[in-house]
């Protein structure tokens, strides 16, 4: 659609602890060859199957981005937001991750490669 709703969201985030916990967290998961609980799990209810959200806390706050895997060593980011007792800041994020899955299912949308500076 020609957005980078992940680049985005992390524009907004606070300046600091917040950008340098989702940056680590991030180089941290591209290492891991087995992703599995707490960093990542699956969104329940049958419009969000499929969809699962990488989980980390910067202060007391949990952060979560919500995707998908596609093929074995790819993970398509569809929206970031925070989560916090049972709801989700912006409200519309599973929806909007849902829809932005559709779209890009059905060509109306394309991925943007997210850049993240890894050394191995």
């Amino acid at each position: 659609m020609g957005r980078k709703s992940i680049d985005d969201w992390r524009r907004r985030l606070p300046v600091g602890q917040p950008v340098a916990d989702m940056d680590a967290f991030l180089k941290i998961m591209v290492k891991k060859e087995d992703w599995a609980p707490p960093d990542i799990a699956p969104l329940k209810g049958s419009k969000y199957r499929g969809l699962s959200e990488l989980r980390w806390r910067s202060g007391n706050v949990p952060h979560r981005l919500i995707g998908y895997r596609d093929g074995e060593r790819t993970y398509v980011l569809l929206v970031g937001c925070t989560h916090n007792a049972r709801k989700y800041d912006p409200p519309s994020a599973l929806d909007t991750a849902a829809r932005y899955r559709d779209e890009l299912k059905t060509g109306e949308a394309r991925v943007c490669e997210f850049k993240l500076t890894v050394d191995f």
